[in-house]
């Protein structure tokens, strides 16, 4: 805070005053100073930290984000790690490509294509990969590049098996075609994952 005899006042063309407090004292930097901002400094990493660190409690051991897919026709989306919590989704479709966001004992936190998130206990849910189609009438190319021919299309929402995704294509199949298809025009891959 300012006293009258450390304020400074400007004009402008429109008379109007500009206040500011000119600090005079030169006082060492303390210690308290140098342990608070140390401290603040602490507290702002682990923040960071937190927003990178996915919660397991007596979960499976398995990595945490990761995708994993339904098991089954039916699967309640909860939403809390039990069965006392309310229902919010009921999905139909085994085979269903979501993302594993945290673990709560054998309760798992997922999140779908379409940002819906919830709880699904743990065993309707399998390891198997399976990716969602998102694009509309994605190229189904006979080898991981663009000149390759085009051997089927894929619309929205269809669900394939994820084979391998080494880098921008993705080895797919279904019942019928085998072949490869953009990264980007499907869901199920995390940002930085590169499936062998």
């Amino acid at each position: 805070m300012c006293n009258k005899s450390q304020q400074n006042s400007t004009r402008t063309a429109k008379r109007m005053k500009k206040n500011f407090c000119r600090h005079t004292t030169n006082r060492p930097f303390s210690l308290v100073s140098l342990i608070g901002a140390v401290g603040l400094t602490m507290i702002a990493a682990s923040l960071a930290a937190a927003d990178t660190t996915k919660l397991t409690v007596r979960g499976s051991g398995l990595p945490v984000p990761r995708f994993g897919t339904l098991k089954f026709d039916e699967a309640n989306l909860r939403t809390g790690p039990g069965r006392e919590y309310p229902v919010l989704w009921q999905y139909r479709k085994a085979g269903l490509p979501l993302l594993v966001d945290a673990e709560f004992g054998i309760w798992r936190k997922v999140v779908d294509h379409e940002g819906t998130s919830g709880w699904i206990h743990g065993a309707g849910l399998s390891l198997k990969r399976m990716a969602l189609v998102r694009t509309h009438m994605a190229e189904i190319h006979d080898d991981d590049n663009a000149e390759s021919p085009v051997i089927a299309l894929a619309e929205r929402n269809a669900l394939v098996n994820l084979e391998s995704c080494p880098r921008e294509w993705c080895r797919i199949s279904t019942e019928t075609v085998k072949g490869w298809i953009r990264r980007q025009a499907i869901w199920g891959l995390l940002a930085d994952e590169s499936l062998e």
